[in-house]
């Protein structure tokens, strides 16, 4: 059982679900038709309350995103923010994506049914995609907090 367990996480792990929101800086944005950027970056937990974000690579690549909700905002403590940034490092818009290190698992148990457990992961890979936006420069990946203080990475587009 631990074998389908670790399965499982694997597959979830680079689930992530991506939503964006506008950002308050209006901006004349260009999206580049037909194209999107993948990033992908490890997070672990640290010490203290946030966890340490790294980037390993970005692609840009031809297509379209299916799937791409900006309706919905995920703006909340645990999860993580992107801001996309122009050459000044203004914000262009604020992508939101649920905490990776938490997954929630199904799993059918002993009696058969259906179950569903949180897993606390201590680290792992994720990745996203977003529309390409041709004034984007820069990323910056930060974990939402309450505190006044942001750790953040900026990665160049």
């Amino acid at each position: 059982m631990k074998h389908r367990l670790l399965i499982m996480l694997t597959v979830f792990t680079f689930g992530t679900t991506v939503f964006a929101q506008n950002s308050t800086v209006k901006q004349d944005i260009k999206k580049v038709a037909d194209s999107m950027i993948f990033l992908t970056y490890h997070i672990k937990k640290s010490s203290d309350a946030t966890p340490t974000i790294r980037h390993l690579k970005t692609i840009l690549a031809k297509g379209r995103i299916k799937g791409f909700h900006e309706e919905k905002e995920l703006f909340k403590k645990g999860n993580l923010a992107c801001d996309l940034l122009d050459k000044e490092l203004q914000v262009i818009e604020t992508l939101y994506i649920e905490n990776p290190l938490e997954k929630v698992v199904e799993f059918v148990n002993d009696s058969g049914d259906l179950e569903k457990r949180l897993i606390a992961l201590e680290s792992t890979d994720f990745a996203f995609r977003m529309p390409y936006h041709e004034t984007a420069k820069y990323a910056r990946m930060y974990v939402i907090t309450n505190s006044d203080t942001t750790n953040y990475i900026i990665t160049k587009l």
